[in-house]
């Protein structure tokens, strides 16, 4: 799927489909609360597990897949809070399938395998605006599922550590809500967090480019160091 296409889908909050599986959609914030921020979280943390994480070299066939269902198959706990993460973004219950030369999570008459669960984690970081830290941040599964993802790793998989910021989605709806932009509470909780972050970084682009055009007429600024060109309001967002 091509990532235009993806950024449309999310933007419009709409259902996503994912070869094999079916439809991906990112929750509004509202079913988010719904559910409690800190659950969700760790949704996120359990479907987005991934190998770059992992200390030593792994071999090139290991794929996220493979910690993600070792972890589900030998770890109750995990797997309590994988499947309901995949219910969430699915609308189907997961089942554990394997076959004699190959393992997938069943979802419906869908399901989720080594051939899309990289295109699930994608739309799910960016749907939720998530990036991936290159550097081991998991802590371990208990023993049963250490010793299977040993044998396919030979390391250990571990959860991301929470990373302390100056904003935070709760502060970026309160200012989208009190801001003078036409919207309210009521409107940003309908909306998903991408389609959040997304109002986020067009305002301040926004505020930035008038703040900069009044500046120049005020004097204040000179307006040969400005290429106009390249703080347009509607410019591409990085």
């Amino acid at each position: 799927m091509d990532d235009l296409d993806i950024h449309f889908k999310l933007l419009g909050g709409r259902p996503i489909y994912i070869e094999q599986a079916g439809y991906l959609t990112i929750p509004s914030l509202e079913n988010i609360v719904d559910i409690n921020m800190s659950l969700y979280n760790s949704f996120l943390a359990s479907l987005l597990i991934d190998k770059s994480m992992i200390k030593s070299d792994l071999d090139n066939n290991v794929t996220n897949f493979d910690i993600f269902y070792a972890n589900c198959y030998h770890n109750e706990e995990f797997r309590a809070n994988a499947f309901a993460a995949i219910y969430l973004f699915f609308s189907e219950s997961p089942i554990l399938k394997e076959l004699e030369h190959s393992v997938y999570i069943e979802i419906g008459k869908g399901q989720i395998n080594h051939s899309n669960f990289n295109l699930i984690q994608k739309i799910i970081r960016l749907g939720n605006n998530v990036e991936i830290q290159n550097e081991p941040e998991f802590k371990p599964a208990n023993s049963r599922a250490k010793k299977m993802i040993e044998m396919i790793l030979k390391n250990r998989a571990k959860q991301p550590k929470e990373k302390k910021e100056k904003i935070d989605l709760h502060s970026i709806v309160a200012g989208l809500a009190w801001k003078d932009n036409g919207l309210s509470l009521f409107d940003l909780y309908k909306m998903n967090i991408y389609q959040i972050y997304n109002g986020l970084y067009v305002s301040n682009n926004i505020d930035n480019y008038h703040h900069t055009i009044t500046a120049l007429y005020a004097g204040t600024l000179d307006g040969k160091s400005i290429k106009m060109a390249d703080i347009h309001w509607a410019n591409k967002l990085k």
